[in-house]
């Protein structure tokens, strides 16, 4: 089977399998614990905490650990607004038409249970699925407590000009902490460099299984003063923000996984699997009946997204499966269920087909050349 839908998940670097392997069979003690075993592991926690800190430019208080970027987007978002709440009368929200469900969805939830108090407004967007720095001061007013801008599209791939967009925000009301920005990072982390200081964030989400580590973990930057509630409550761990006992194996995991990031190979993996996929890309091109969806350059190095006229997705995805090859169709975070996708119908307006049209395919680091040539063909194949 050829894999090729990487930004669904990641299969787990072998570094990063080892580490966690044997963090799992040596360190299996509460980290909360205070005997010495639980010790060496909150010690594996604090060296990764801080080893993750250091990559972003933060402060090490200033990264909780999470089982992944939804819980991450759900603690962010939440956290604000109801903490907004308790001070403010009414409080605006500012997103794109093509935020991850894992941002929608907890907006549409608390929306739903503040009618009167909450607004949410959706900055347009044109084609190319990149948003304008413009259209979203134009939506600013006093009462904006958060903007939540996706670093890069988990369908589309394109990649939001986050530093211009923070930068924007901190001008707007210098003397007021809001409004605040967060940007939902699982895709991005993989490739693009960031600093979230020199990016003005406040909070931004990251997810493991993204990137080469184990699924169930993730992390949350979260700006030292940012004014945020917990939404889940226990024993306090994480500052107070994320209560639960913590998955040092995962934690591990994921601080290997930002390790391979700082080696002198990564900036030429990153530039190979851009390579295998403008080959890909070029050739799919070839054929008449398809056309690309979002922008051509700035999009993740791993991300093909196609529309095919007169066909239809859920029956591409699975001839290509009966094929041999793992691709998909929109998003897969919805509890499998294949859906027509909402970013193709936000970017393409006036031709709603595109959406039943489109697939999806994403390469890994571990991708080669002859598994391009063998997905071209079963592609033009299909077709």
């Amino acid at each position: 089977m050829i894999y090729l839908d990487n930004q669904a998940s990641t299969p787990i670097h072998p570094a990063v399998l080892k580490l966690t392997t044997q963090v799992m069979q040596d360190n299996f003690a509460n980290p909360h614990s205070q005997h010495m075993l639980g010790q060496k592991a909150m010690h594996i926690i604090d060296n990764t905490r801080k080893s993750i800190a250091d990559y972003f430019g933060v402060q090490f208080s200033e990264i909780i650990f999470t089982s992944g970027a939804t819980e991450s987007n759900n603690i962010a978002i939440l956290g604000v607004i109801l903490q907004a709440l308790q001070t403010r009368e009414k409080v605006e929200i500012i997103t794109t038409p093509i935020e991850h469900s894992a941002v929608i969805a907890p907006i549409k939830a608390i929306v739903n249970q503040y009618p009167n108090r909450i607004i949410h407004k959706v900055a347009p967007i044109d084609e190319s699925g990149i948003i304008k720095v413009e259209d979203i001061q134009n939506l600013l007013t006093p009462d904006t407590v958060l903007v939540s801008i996706i670093h890069a599209n988990n369908e589309i791939g394109t990649i939001q000009p986050i530093r211009d967009i923070g930068r924007m925000l901190k001008k707007y009301n210098p003397d007021s902490v809001y409004p605040l920005f967060h940007s939902d990072g699982a895709q991005a982390v993989w490739s693009e460099e960031i600093n979230f200081n020199y990016s003005n964030l406040d909070l931004y989400s990251i997810s493991g299984h993204k990137m080469y580590a184990p699924k169930g973990i993730g992390a949350l930057y979260i700006k030292k003063n940012t004014p945020i509630n917990p939404i889940m409550y226990g024993g306090g761990q994480e500052y107070g923000i994320r209560a639960g006992t913590l998955n040092t194996p995962g934690i591990a995991g994921l601080g290997e996984a930002i390790r391979l990031l700082t080696l002198p190979e990564h900036k030429e993996m990153v530039s190979k699997v851009k390579n295998l996929r403008n080959t890909l890309l070029d050739k799919l091109l070839q054929i008449e009946s398809i056309t690309l969806n979002g922008d051509r350059q700035t999009r993740l190095p791993q991300n093909i997204n196609i529309s095919i006229q007169n066909q239809n997705s859920e029956k591409i995805v699975i001839a290509a499966d009966l094929a041999g090859l793992a691709i998909s169709a929109g998003s897969a975070c919805h509890s499998g269920a294949m859906q027509e996708s909402e970013v193709i119908k936000a970017i393409s307006p006036n031709n709603q087909e595109k959406s039943k049209q489109s697939i999806r395919i994403s390469l890994s680091q571990f991708t080669t050349e002859e598994e391009i040539e063998q997905t071209y063909d079963i592609i033009k194949n299909i077709i």
